[in-house]
């Protein structure tokens, strides 16, 4: 079953935001990317509150999106009712996207298909429902190298195994699985690096977030079980880390997937 977001509709924007910089710079590399231009059909496949869908209907007529949450899209037409864009919601499953065969110019998604089940149907599906000739464009937030974050959240992982608990969401597990579907549909896939920045990561930051269950990871995590092991991970943290308030500095990068139909 797909993970549905309608539990962080209330905090998902203040959680899962880009610096302005790199916000503009990965909306800048789609545009570029897709060749999206003002008459451009263009659908988004995870809407969710508008994050990105705001700033990319600055560029288009009019918008498409679905999304399986009822409560994500509620944040967005809030939004919409200030600003105005012109977005179409539909509330709708990835894997069948309710739109006609080669209806758009353009199908893009953020951080959407690892927490699809019947992921590799849903990308079968975006391809159907583009136009020949036209781009599906798939983000990629990446963290590089062993940061606080990646470190916490497998040891996390590994804490939660003797409770047969896993963290593994339903989908698509690493990138390179979807690029390798993604190469199926022909040899034109490219690597579109949008932004690249350093930022601070503070371990006692992460582990209030982990405790508060604000990711889809935790989510499956029963509370009485994340009490027991949120002091054995904080521990384990104090001896890895050390001072938990101390700022880490790692790197991240947002890059785009893009394929063209043929």
């Amino acid at each position: 079953m797909s993970i549905v977001f309608d539990r962080a509709a209330g905090y998902y924007d203040q959680t899962r935001a880009l610096p302005p910089e790199q916000h503009r710079e990965m909306i800048d590399a789609l545009v570029r990317a897709g060749g999206i231009t003002y008459d451009s059909r263009v659908l988004e496949v995870g809407i969710g509150t508008g994050r990105i869908a705001m700033s990319v209907a600055e560029h288009v007529r009019r918008l498409y999106g679905i999304d399986l949450s009822r409560e994500m899209m509620g944040v967005l037409r809030g939004k919409l009712a200030v600003r105005g864009h012109a977005i179409d919601l539909t509330q709708a499953n990835a894997v069948w996207l309710p739109f006609g065969d080669e209806t758009f110019d353009v199908v893009y998604a953020v951080h959407v298909y690892h927490l699809v089940q019947s992921w590799q149907a849903a990308l079968s599906d975006a391809r159907r429902v583009l136009k020949p000739g036209g781009s599906f464009i798939v983000s990629f937030h990446k963290r590089q190298g062993e940061t606080p974050n990646r470190k916490l959240r497998r040891e996390l992982a590994r804490l939660l195994e003797s409770y047969g608990i896993s963290t593994k969401r339903p989908g698509s597990q690493t990138e390179d699985e979807i690029l390798t579907e993604m190469e199926k549909w022909n040899d034109s896939l490219r690597i579109v690096e949008a932004s690249r920045w350093e930022q601070d990561e503070v371990p006692a930051v992460i582990l209030d977030e982990l405790d508060r269950q604000i990711f889809s990871e935790t989510w499956m995590i029963p509370r009485d079980v994340m009490d027991k092991i949120m002091p054995r991970l904080r521990d384990w943290a104090e001896d890895t880390f050390g001072d938990l308030s101390r700022p880490i500095a790692t790197e991240a990068e947002a890059r785009w997937l893009v394929a063209q139909k043929t």
